[in-house]
């Protein structure tokens, strides 16, 4: 296994990175209707339906997505700037070089299998960034 990508892979990541960034972007914008996350979930918080038990949960639901868009995002967000770094590529806990089909799958990565595997049964692997 080659312990350093290639600028071609680190184009094709930064590609894929990009083309992620941009979906998330747009899912963002749905979610919030075009408004900020808080003038959003102020409106939710004002509007009125049948029960509000039934509001409740919808709202939850909702931000929830939101949350989870922003955190994928956010995991986007750090691996463009992490490949810029020359050990972009490298598992953050032993260093070694992550295989590269595993990057192509999913760019943000910050550990081989094998360590990400020792972390989930550890307790620790629920972040997707570290997948």
């Amino acid at each position: 296994m080659s312990t350093s990508l290639t600028p071609g892979q680190k184009g094709l990541l930064e590609t894929t990175l990009l083309a992620q960034r941009s979906r998330l972007e747009t899912e963002l914008k749905l979610q919030l209707g075009g408004e900020d996350r808080v003038t959003h979930a102020r409106e939710q918080l004002l509007q009125d339906t049948d029960g509000e038990t039934a509001h409740e949960a919808d709202r939850e639901v909702d931000l929830a997505r939101s949350d989870a868009t922003l955190q994928a995002l956010r995991e986007v967000n750090a691996a463009l700037q992490r490949l810029q770094e020359p050990d972009f590529g490298h598992c953050a806990d032993c260093g070694t070089a992550i295989a590269f089909d595993r990057l192509r799958l999913s760019p943000q990565v910050t550990r081989c299998i094998e360590c990400q595997s020792a972390s989930e049964a550890r307790g620790g692997g629920g972040h997707h960034a570290t997948l």
